[in-house]
């Protein structure tokens, strides 16, 4: 008995499943191509936003230096960026970053395209005693001048103008 086999039926069917194989392989590729990519980018716009926070914090320092060197409350006239008490614009508005009503950071930081500024707004004083303690006046005693407080508001972009942050601080002198 010969048995006969028929092979035309099967002449091409590697060609297909290969060709199959090769599609889902390029798919495969495709998308962790696309997913490298968005990581990339999230990686980035966490590099600037740090820089931005990092920038927002330099202007609090020298706000805070700045305070350190001043003798006199006189000149927080709502004008250079030092305001009276409840006179501090809207610090959400682009206007109020301008150069008429905030300072701006002296120093250099890298990668930075902006610099940093700062307001600072004169707040009530705080007196020693009668119950208020303060937990950052270290050495205060009942018997010492009472603090003058200033809140500091300080707006940092990162290594582009895109990565804002804004931080505020209280910080009192005696």
């Amino acid at each position: 008995m010969n048995t006969t086999m028929h092979t035309s039926a099967q002449k091409g069917s590697v060609l297909i499943v290969s060709m199959l194989i090769l599609l889902v392989l390029t798919l495969i590729g495709v998308t962790a191509m696309g997913t490298s990519a968005l990581e990339e980018k999230m990686s980035g716009n966490s590099r600037d936003q740090n820089l931005a926070f990092q920038s927002a914090e330099a202007a609090l320092v020298e706000a805070e230096v700045f305070l350190d060197g001043i003798v006199a409350t006189t000149g927080f006239n709502n004008t250079g960026g030092l305001y009276a008490l409840g006179t501090v614009p809207d610090i959400n508005l682009a206007a109020t970053w301008g150069a008429a009503n905030s300072r701006t950071f002296t120093g250099t930081l890298p990668n930075i395209t902006t610099p940093p500024r700062y307001i600072i707004e004169l707040r009530p004083t705080v007196g020693l005693g009668g119950g208020v303690e303060l937990n950052a006046c270290a050495g205060c005693s009942n018997s010492d001048p009472p603090v003058i407080m200033f809140r500091i508001t300080a707006r940092g972009t990162g290594g582009t103008d895109n990565a804002v942050v804004m931080l505020q601080s209280f910080y009192g002198i005696k």
